[in-house]
């Protein structure tokens, strides 16, 4: 049985409507009205399986339809799915200084997938030195030994393999179900507006090398938050999580923290004395295993530290330092973002050679891949007067490959037009550089006659990639048009 659908539960999260999060809906296990049959029913065993201890069954979780995703597989979009798990965690690990707590730990905010498939009962259902204690009949397995049932992924850690009737429990004997969190309300409202909300937008966006520093410090971050570590085990998660997200080199990491957060946070008093200590800590785990006092310590004399001088834990303004970090550098990229800045430092020779990359992806169609290039095509519109010397050969590859894509895509163009693609597809590959020109020339006098209007989404991408080329080629082309002219004039043989 091969899936159509999987599911992605937070088991211990609830919600009172519909909540977007990474490009997915999620709902509570008792709204079913907007699913199809199949789906139905999945979710409804999924949410019978849910226990947070002994019998006690879960009243209702966060659900949503994913695309069919193989547990045990390499999908790229297992990845996208624990960023989002990362950034929900974030924002419900606020420090509470009260009690020198988060507010809810990562193992109950834990994400589960689910995938329907055939089971194999010597999973689902282990013998072994095991007595059932159900009062329900099960399915009888096929000659196979298979049900129908689930595999899983747990945290994107654990694999397991279930059926209607088995139960799933929290990975912690006790797990707290907070009264007033609901996520509809808390990333909806609650964390709406907090600089860091830009992280739901990261979840939404390509990764980029400063998105993936992001992802993996909040994971490093969330580790630190783990119910049941030592103290010095999520200090030393914690100090990753630090330098993983402000990139801090192998020599001189507690000198470049203590000005890596000063500059992102201003001096403020005492910031840089938290900062000594708080490495100086981390040092001490490190290298001896393990450190005897996880104190923030407001006058450090280092030689005699009196208790009346303890003003909290280091994991407690560390938690907080942290999240005001990620703030501060959140605020810069989308200022980044919002500037073109990354694109302002691409050239377009480099613009003209990821079209033929786009183009050349192997996977989707060949409409998916010519649409791709949109964006690319756009800042190439923007930047063609500010990039360095044209040249020729990016571009005229750019053309072609765009051409073929058209070709591949197999719409019913016009004579004239449907001529010309295919002419500028194959047209560019001849050796002589004027006849490849003359392709292109012959392609952009078609587009001028042809409305706008009238052109399919892929077409016009073409005939804009064309318009941009032909007009930085056109001087070229007549030039060598006119010296084609007078070298035959002249009776001499062309070069």
């Amino acid at each position: 049985m091969h899936s159509k659908f999987s599911i992605a539960v937070f088991p211990f999260l609830k919600t009172c409507a519909p909540i977007q999060i990474g490009g997915y809906i999620f709902r509570s296990t008792t709204d079913l009205e907007c699913l199809p049959p199949e789906q139905a029913k999945a979710v409804e065993e999924i949410a019978q399986m849910l226990f947070v201890q002994d019998d006690l069954r879960v009243k209702s979780a966060s659900y949503a339809i994913l695309p069919d995703m193989q547990a045990h597989s390499n999908d790229p979009r297992l990845s996208s799915l624990a960023h989002l798990r990362a950034v929900v965690a974030y924002f419900y690990s606020a420090p509470d200084e009260r009690w020198d707590t988060t507010f809810l730990s990562p193992e109950e905010v834990s994400l589960v997938l689910f995938t329907p498939d055939r089971v194999s009962v010597f999973l689902s259902r282990p013998e072994h030195h095991t007595e059932s204690v159900a009062s329900s009949e099960r399915e009888t397995p096929d000659v196979h030994h298979n049900v129908r049932g689930y595999n899983g992924l747990y945290n994107f850690r654990h694999t397991f393999w279930v059926e209607p009737g088995s139960r799933i429990y929290g990975p912690k004997p006790h797990i707290t179900l907070n009264i007033s969190q609901d996520l509809h309300v808390d990333l909806g409202q609650r964390f709406s507006g907090r600089p860091g909300y830009h992280l739901f937008d990261l979840l939404n966006k390509p990764l980029t090398p400063s998105s993936l520093r992001v992802f993996a410090a909040l994971h490093w971050y969330n580790a630190a938050n783990d119910d049941g570590l030592s103290h010095s085990q999520s200090l030393l998660n914690l100090a990753v999580a630090f330098e993983t997200l402000l990139r801090l080199p192998e020599s001189s990491k507690k000198d470049r923290l203590v000005d890596a957060i000063s500059l992102l946070l201003g001096r403020t008093d005492r910031l840089d004395d938290w900062a000594d200590q708080f490495y100086a800590a981390r040092s001490r785990v490190a290298h001896e295993g393990q450190v005897s006092d996880h104190y923030f310590y407001a006058s450090d004399t280092r030689k005699q530290r009196r208790d009346s001088d303890v003003s909290g834990s280091l994991m407690l303004y560390g938690r907080m330092v942290f999240q005001l970090c990620i703030d501060t550098l959140l605020v810069g990229i989308d200022l980044a973002e919002r500037a073109d800045l990354q694109e302002k430092f691409i050239t377009n020779r480099e613009r003209y050679q990821k079209i033929c990359q786009l183009l050349a992806v192997e996977g989707g169609t060949p409409s998916e891949r010519l649409l791709s290039i949109a964006p690319t095509l756009r800042a190439l519109h923007r930047y063609q007067f500010v990039s360095g010397v044209f040249e020729a050969g990016p571009a005229i590859a750019a053309v072609r490959a765009a051409a073929a894509a058209l070709v591949s895509c197999g719409q019913e163009l016009e004579q004239e037009l449907g001529e010309a693609v295919v002419g500028a597809a194959s047209g560019i590959r001849r050796d002589v550089e004027v006849q490849r020109l003359e392709s292109i020339e012959l392609l952009h006098g078609v587009f001028e006659k042809l409305s706008l209007s009238s052109l399919s989404p892929e077409v016009r991408i073409l005939r804009d990639l064309v318009q941009l080329v032909w007009m930085k080629l056109f001087p070229r082309y007549y030039w060598l048009k006119k010296r084609e002219q007078k070298r035959d004039g002249e009776g001499l043989e062309p070069k």
